[in-house]
């Protein structure tokens, strides 16, 4: 969803003599998850996280899942 989508599906309010803004709850739902998504993106643990995990070359059977798994 663009943003421009977003801005289409907001209503604006006044509560006492604030304005708020009114989003559908699916809405911010996706907006939390972009916020999330750009937060571990600019996480350098998190990057070097990904790295680590994308370089390490041991491999497990679906057996062995399961069993570490307990399923």
């Amino acid at each position: 969803m663009t943003t421009q989508q977003i801005i289409e599906k907001t209503r604006s309010q006044k509560i006492g003599n604030k304005p708020v803004v009114v989003l559908p709850l699916d809405v911010w739902h996706q907006v939390e998850d972009e916020l999330e998504n750009l937060e571990m993106m600019r996480s350098a643990a998190f990057r070097k996280k990904i790295a680590k995990a994308r370089s390490e070359s041991k491999t497990y059977s679906s057996r062995e899942v399961k069993k570490m798994l307990s399923l």
